[in-house]
């Protein structure tokens, strides 16, 4: 025990290898005079949340980011320093500080040099290479479908690998978690708060505009809608974190050169991680990203691991958006919804195909339709209830009958047939 518990102390005396390696790097430059910056690690009596990006202009970068700019007021109350570094030049690094809210000294830029990427392990993609014999014609070809089009002569071939590793783990291949999170950016999470904020708008000029809020679509100049799921809250919605990687993806590739450029081009595929040091430069915390979309490890609430430093409220929900996951009903979600929604645009069919039916199937005259639409509202008047019809057969009659269910409204159920 004795022997243990030296050990311990000895241990907790030394910073760990990242911290040292964060520490000593030469190559981390000031954002933006492009020299080389300040010492990250200044004081032993705060804690320091480091985060590695990838490149600035990824999509993962600008999403995480605004997660960590929310938290940032209640980081420096609870003695936490961030330092964000990433990937870029230093007109990348005006352009993201400008659209992600950052502050610019706690930032620190990476040019072509990703020596510290590479001492602290960082995944850089599948170990996926091209053919000597794939001709140069072949790589243009593709190449020229991809944001930058076509690099100089001496770029081809390496900046034609790094968007192969890039793409091959947009499509899940090498890149463990990709893919869920892309579906969950799609079909929602009710585990994880609102992601898109009341007034954000996303403009692709002339193609499509969304928002204010998760509401309002247009697309083009003539066709406009309203999400089907305008009307809930407390949850992450279908498409709605979608929207956000949206409107993150707009940025980029309308700034492809500022963000990228031919500069930053063989860096693509590279991940980055995130680390929480004590003063000292003991680790607290680490995270290794390996996918595209996967900066955290519990990618519903990317700060979870900062709980039990900054308290939950802020840790849980930094954006502050509705979070209760849906409220108490969560019945008459899901693909019914659109759909029940979509019967409507059908409903002069139908009422032409009951009447026909009526007369044609059973025989019923106009006096006997009458009669029953007397009896249908004689049986509404007559009831202190709702009064519910329905098909024995039919998931929207099923479903309906469970949303006043779960909401413990006593109603009258009437079925007229199977189907």
């Amino acid at each position: 025990i004795l022997l243990l518990q030296f050990l311990t102390l000895a241990v907790s005396g030394f910073s760990s290898s990242a911290y040292e390696s964060i520490k000593n790097s030469a190559t981390l430059l000031d954002p933006i005079t492009g020299e080389v910056s300040s010492p990250i690690f200044s004081s032993e009596e705060k804690k320091y949340l480091v985060v590695l990006l990838p490149q600035l202009g990824e999509f993962d970068s600008s999403e995480y980011c605004e997660f960590l700019v929310a938290a940032d007021e209640t980081l420096a109350l609870n003695d936490i320093e961030l330092r964000v570094i990433g990937i870029g030049s230093t007109t990348a690094a005006q352009k993201f500080c400008d659209f992600t809210g950052l502050p610019p000294d706690e930032l620190r830029i990476v040019k072509d040099d990703i020596t510290l990427y590479k001492e602290l392990n960082f995944y850089n993609g599948p170990d996926l290479s091209i053919p000597d014999n794939v001709p140069d014609g072949v790589l243009k070809f593709f190449l020229r479908q991809l944001p930058g089009g076509i690099p100089s002569e001496e770029l081809l071939r390496p900046a034609a690998e790094s968007w192969l590793k890039y793409n091959a783990m947009c499509a899940g291949i090498g890149a463990p978690g990709t893919l869920r999170e892309i579906i969950r950016g799609y079909l929602g999470d009710t585990s994880a708060p609102e992601r898109f904020r009341d007034d954000d708008v996303v403009e692709v000029p002339g193609l499509l505009t969304i928002g204010p809020g998760v509401g309002p679509t247009k697309i083009g100049p003539w066709l406009s809608y309203d999400q089907w799921f305008s009307d809930e809250r407390g949850y992450q919605r279908p498409v709605e974190l979608a929207t956000v990687r949206l409107k993150n993806m707009v940025e980029v590739l309308t700034k492809w050169d500022e963000y990228v450029g031919e500069e930053n081009l063989l860096t693509i595929s590279q991940r980055g991680g995130t680390y929480l040091f004590d003063g000292t430069g003991n680790e607290l915390y680490s995270y290794k990203s390996r996918g595209v979309l996967t900066y955290s490890e519990t990618m519903a609430r990317p700060l979870a691991f900062l709980s039990e430093y900054i308290g939950d409220d802020t840790a849980m929900n930094p954006l502050g958006l509705k979070d209760n996951g849906g409220g108490l009903y969560s019945r008459g979600r899901g693909l019914l919804k659109p759909l029940g929604k979509a019967m409507n645009v059908l409903s002069s069919v139908f009422r032409f195909e009951t009447k026909w039916q009526a007369k044609v199937l059973y025989g019923a005259t106009d006096d006997e339709l009458k009669a029953a639409r007397k009896q249908i509202q004689d049986t509404i008047s007559s009831n202190d209830k709702v009064v519910v019809y329905t098909y024995g057969l039919s998931p929207f009659s099923s479903e309906a009958s469970a949303v006043l269910d779960e909401m413990k409204i006593q109603y009258k159920k009437i079925e007229v047939g199977l189907e």
